[in-house]
């Protein structure tokens, strides 16, 4: 314990002599230490080079796009089906699907998604919404996509493909709102969502 004490006290004691010198570093009038903001190190060509050429290679789509083409390799929009069990199905039902994914994903209601195309109709929204999103339909969506990425190898081996590297994204809202619900986890009892 003894030589831990020497060594923090010869450490203070050579920052303490050096603080006059230091540019970086100044006490405000109340006393309290500020350092100056480090300058961001530019970035070299060869990064910049390696991001315009990736930019390059990715497609321009929307989200709903990307959901149709995940539905086409999973078969993940099969698991919503209608509330009275029946096997009658819309045409076009995962062009509605995936508009009311993305709907609810970034709670912006409809009114975004509508558009003058069948699947896209308000009425159309509104009841596949009713009728075919529930938490059931989810569960069973997201066993679906769980199960298509076990199978890419680079899933496997980050963890037997049952592992993902995501977080949700959590934010304080002023208002109840239909998709938000408080996360004690995050909040305490104060009005937040993930």
């Amino acid at each position: 314990m003894a030589a831990r004490a020497e060594l923090l006290h010869a450490t203070y004691t050579e920052v303490a002599e050096r603080l006059p010198r230091n540019s970086q570093v100044r006490f405000g009038e109340d006393g309290r230490l500020h350092l100056a903001a480090l300058k961001p190190e530019p970035e070299p060509a060869s990064l910049v080079g390696l991001r315009d050429a990736v930019n390059a290679l990715l497609p321009r789509v929307d989200l709903p796009e990307v959901l149709l083409e995940v539905f086409s390799w999973t078969g993940a929009d099969a698991a919503f089906t209608s509330i009275t069990g029946g096997d009658a199905r819309l045409a076009d039902l995962d062009v509605t699907i995936a508009a009311l994914l993305v709907a609810h994903g970034c709670n912006v209601g409809y009114t975004p998604v509508i558009a003058s195309a069948e699947p896209l109709m308000r009425d159309r929204l509104s009841h596949v919404d009713q009728t075919y999103l529930r938490h059931a339909t989810y569960r069973a969506a997201n066993a679906a996509l769980i199960s298509a990425q076990q199978s890419i190898g680079l899933a496997q081996a980050w963890g037997g493909g049952l592992v993902a590297s995501i977080d949700g994204m959590r934010f304080v809202v002023p208002v109840p709102s239909v998709y938000a619900r408080p996360n004690p986890k995050y909040f305490g009892r104060r009005g937040g969502a993930t």
